[in-house]
C-alpha cells in the first residue's frame, strides 16, 4: 500500500511516496522523494530507531520514521538484544550480529549484517550441518557464501551447551 508522506528536512517541505515492504524483523519502507532520492528506512531491532539503507542513523530516516508513526501507530518495538562479532580474517573485518533461540531441539541465529539489516537465519542441525532458513532464494544468491560460511565456523564458539 503507497502513501504520501511530508516531512521538514532542514528549510524545506519535502513530499515522498511511502510503500510498506513486509519483513520479518524491520518495520521496513521504499521512500521516493518528490526530488527523485530514494532508499529505504527500517527500524533497528535492538533500539527501534529508524535507519537509513547504507547511510545508518540519518536525521533524514528519523524524520521519515516520524511520519511513518502518524500512518500506522500501531508499529510497535520488542527490542532484540544482539552480541556482535567483531575480528579480522584474512585481513578483512568481519562484523555481524546475531539473536540466539531455540526452536525444538534446534539452536537458531538470527543473522544481521554491520549495517543492522537482517540478513537470514542459521539453523545448526546438531550434526555439523547448517541451514539457511529466512531469505528468498534471490536474496541467497546475492549473498556472500564466504561471510556465512565464515558465520557458522564463528558461532558454536559462542555456546558450548544450550
Amino acid at each position: 500500500m503507497n502513501n504520501i508522506i511530508h516531512l521538514k528536512y532542514g528549510t524545506e517541505d519535502i513530499a515522498a511516496l511511502v510503500t510498506h515492504i513486509p519483513h520479518r524483523s524491520h518495520s521496513m519502507y521504499k521512500v521516493i522523494f518528490e526530488g527523485g532520492y530514494e532508499n529505504i528506512f527500517f527500524t533497528d531491532v535492538e533500539t527501534g530507531r529508524w535507519l537509513e539503507e547504507d547511510m545508518g542513523f540519518t536525521t533524514l530516516a528519523k524524520e521519515v520514521g516520524q511520519q511513518i508513526k502518524k500512518l500506522s501507530p500501531v508499529l510497535f518495538h520488542v527490542p532484540k538484544i544482539l552480541i556482535w562479532h567483531k575480528q579480522y580474517a584474512d585481513e578483512k573485518l568481519v562484523v555481524f550480529g546475531f539473536y540466539k533461540f531455540i526452536k525444538g531441539s534446534h539452536k537458531m541465529y538470527e543473522i544481521y549484517n554491520s549495517s543492522k539489516k537482517y540478513m537470514c537465519t542459521l539453523a545448526d542441525m546438531n550434526n555439523e550441518d547448517w541451514q539457511i532458513m529466512g531469505t528468498s532464494t534471490e536474496m541467497l544468491h546475492k549473498s556472500d557464501l564466504i561471510f556465512i560460511q565464515r558465520i557458522v565456523k564463528i558461532l558454536p564458539f559462542y555456546y558450548t551447551n544450550v
